[in-house]
């Protein structure tokens, strides 16, 4: 899906969004684009990544906490927090098509491997929603969750894994059937979350189940517990534990599939995990608040974003040790690499900007502005994207 460089720009009307005016044939390459939800001024910006500058934005609802693409039906999908419903843009008028309201507090969001069923995390209210693209239209809600948090599928798309958020082990969804099948224990013999677990008043139970890029293997790790479950996807089967540094947060997979990368961030290390040993082969040094790990440059280099330092830690994955800190002019949220593995773009929501990394060089490269209000996150078709 290519989305055309024409645009009918309105701002000198006071309009904070941009429209596009494609040729018929403007979809056809989509790769090229970066897509940030801005939670404070309810849009999401597109950064056109030959330019490194945006080149629209899209509006969606209040508090837009993620963002999907379906390249197979070309719709961007954007979860609104604060209005319990899901926007569907479709990226050829970049129209809303559909806004469909959902359970209490939609937040993560993950795409079967056909693209055309999206599942959708109600925090808020314990349930999972599973919504049909191709018809705009949510098709089950299945409750009986804790906090889902994201959401992972099986190879075959067959089964959701579902990470809760407030308690200690995953759900399992069979898709068709849409109800809970199974619940992995990660940690404890406690099956519910209690609050006030720590000087935060806030317990972190499962944040992810992060699959490894075949789709075979998933990475849980469980917060308080300082442990971490690697489960067969296909199977539902555990097929080891681990026990990490204090508090991690959850697994980061290399583009190449050979590592998870877990941030610490109780005694600030990151955590590396061999897939093909299952065992920590390093634990490295790290930094406070560390939101999310990017890998690129042929996966040599490990980006480590720190929100509560404002830096990027860097590592050499070939000799486990970390090499250098990129300082960032404001706090940092989540960000994505490109395909090729060359830059990284990472959403500053304390100065409304995207920050541009270099992955070869290893340097801050440009800060792209006109984003829009508190930035969350970066996604790209084709890349390894992920949320908080």
């Amino acid at each position: 899906m290519r989305i055309s460089a024409q645009l009918i720009a309105v701002a000198a009307a006071g309009v904070t969004a941009a429209l596009w005016s494609p040729p018929a044939s403007a979809l056809e390459d989509a790769a090229g684009y970066v897509f940030v939800p801005n939670r404070g001024s309810a849009d999401v910006a597109v950064i056109d990544t030959r330019s490194d500058r945006v080149v629209a934005r899209i509006e969606v609802g209040n508090v837009p906490h993620q963002v999907v693409v379906s390249d197979t039906l070309g719709k961007l999908i954007a979860s609104n927090t604060a209005d319990n419903t899901i926007s569907i843009i479709d990226l050829e008028t970049m129209k809303t098509e559909a806004t469909i309201t959902l359970g209490i507090e939609p937040e993560h969001m993950a795409l079967g491997p056909n693209g055309r069923l999206l599942a959708v995390g109600n925090i808020g209210a314990g349930s999972v929603s599973l919504v049909a693209l191709g018809e705009n239209r949510e098709t089950a809600r299945i409750d009986g969750l804790f906090e889902p948090h994201n959401l992972t599928f099986s190879p075959d798309g067959a089964l959701l894994y579902v990470a809760n958020l407030g308690a200690n082990h995953v759900s399992v969804i069979d898709v068709a059937a849409g109800k809970v099948i199974n619940e992995i224990p990660v940690a404890g013999p406690t099956a519910l979350a209690a609050r006030g677990a720590d000087d935060t008043g806030e317990f972190q139970g499962v944040i992810n189940v992060t699959k490894t890029p075949d789709g075979r293997l998933g990475f849980a790790a469980h917060g308080e517990s300082d442990a971490l479950s690697v489960i067969d996807l296909r199977t539902q089967e555990t097929l080891k534990r681990l026990t990490l540094g204090d508090r991690p947060w959850r697994a980061y997979t290399t583009a190449d599939g050979r590592y998870m990368l877990v941030p610490n961030n109780g005694d600030r290390t990151v955590s590396v995990i061999s897939t093909a040993s299952l065992e920590v082969v390093a634990t490295l040094p790290g930094a406070e608040d560390m939101t999310g790990i990017n890998t690129g440059w042929f996966e040599t280099t490990a980006f480590v974003i720190s929100r509560g330092e404002s830096k990027v830690l860097v590592y050499d994955l070939i000799d486990m040790a970390k090499v250098g800190e990129i300082a960032l002019p404001s706090s940092p949220e989540t960000g994505v690499v490109t395909p090729d593995g060359k830059k990284l773009y990472i959403a500053l929501s304390g100065s409304d900007r995207v920050a541009v990394i270099d992955t070869r060089s290893r340097k801050l490269v440009t800060l792209i502005d006109d984003v829009g209000k508190e930035p969350w996150g970066a996604t790209m078709v084709g890349a390894l994207n992920y949320c908080h």
